[in-house]
């Protein structure tokens, strides 16, 4: 919002940074992160590996009340990565690529809960993670404990 009250019209969005998502030290895909040079709201664009790129980068928003996250969905043979709106108490439905579907609870620290073991499934907030790699790999994450 400007000064004025009056809802930004976000005219001036440029690259703001990347998060990267690695599978096991191998990159699986990149959420592309934009900012409103007027307002400072956050965009993201996905792009993983073995999809096609989109047509045009999307500028999705996320309500004023959510921050941007990326949920990982990891299992032995693949991570599978998307970003979305996150805030402490919003339910996320997930289909997972196995077609399995999971409900997740947004907790007040921004874990996911219930915490499932197989496929293990993470939320990490884009702002913490800019121009960072985030390993979501079953190797390593079950093999580092």
């Amino acid at each position: 919002m400007s000064a004025a009250g009056q809802k930004c019209a976000h005219e001036e969005i440029v690259f703001y940074g990347m998060v990267n998502v690695n599978r096991d030290s191998y990159l699986q895909g990149v959420v592309d992160v934009w900012r409103c040079r007027n307002c400072k709201r956050l965009f993201c664009d996905d792009k993983r590996y073995g999809e096609g790129l989109k047509a045009s980068v999307g500028f999705e928003q996320v309500p004023d009340d959510e921050e941007w996250g990326i949920l990982t969905c990891t299992t032995e043979k693949e991570v599978y990565m998307n970003s979305l709106g996150v805030k402490p108490g919003k339910r996320i439905t997930h289909a997972c690529r196995s077609g399995e579907v999971h409900e997740f609870v947004v907790g007040e620290g921004y874990a996911l809960e219930p915490e499932l073991r197989m496929p293990i499934h993470r939320l990490f907030l884009v702002k913490d993670n800019m121009n960072k790699n985030i390993e979501a790999g079953y190797y390593r994450l079950t093999m580092a404990k």
